[in-house]
């Protein structure tokens, strides 16, 4: 027993290793994940808890579905039109419209999904004893700089449908 905790202790020492030679940094990147991961658990409980609230406050209240301020003074949308659109028509299961209305949602979800699941494998694996390879997807700073890249495109292309073509992509008879 001692010989294979000793194994598996060498084994991810090795991992460990290896994962600080190729981002350079020795502390953070393992921590960062199992810190995720541990929040990505408890996300769909504050979501909903958040959601039902959300719902509560637009049916009671007049003041709480404030339009967006730069979309009523100016007519343009700001990065963030569309997002809670976006969330409604994905939890629906439409995923084009959720995508048309901000893909930013649909990227966020899926690289949720992606990361909570591969990480699951993970975690399934070692308590089976069988962490021999780890295919948890790993934390990289270009994950966040593609969702800015993906928001000021939605953005830039709304703004610009709206200006240049008169469509306003969000209120289009289509997606109503």
């Amino acid at each position: 027993m001692k010989s294979l905790d000793k194994s598996e202790s060498k084994k991810q020492s090795e991992y460990q290793e290896q994962r600080s030679e190729q981002t350079g940094d020795k502390t953070s990147t393992v921590t960062i994940e199992a810190w995720l991961y541990r929040i990505g658990l408890l996300l769909p409980l504050l979501f909903v808890m958040v959601w039902n609230g959300y719902h509560y406050l637009a049916e009671h209240s007049v003041l709480f579905r404030m339009p967006c301020v730069l979309h009523a003074l100016t007519g343009y949308y700001c990065p963030g039109c569309g997002g809670t659109r976006a969330v409604e028509a994905l939890l629906r299961f439409q995923v084009l419209r959720s995508f048309v209305y901000h893909p930013v949602v649909v990227y966020g979800a899926g690289v949720y999904v992606w990361f909570m699941l591969s990480h699951t494998i993970d975690v399934l694996a070692a308590c089976a004893g069988k962490c021999e390879r780890h295919v948890g997807m790993r934390w990289h700073p270009k994950w966040l700089w593609l969702a800015v890249l993906i928001l000021l495109a939605n953005c830039l292309i709304k703004n610009g449908a709206l200006f240049f073509l008169n469509l306003d992509l969000l209120n289009t008879a289509f997606f109503q």
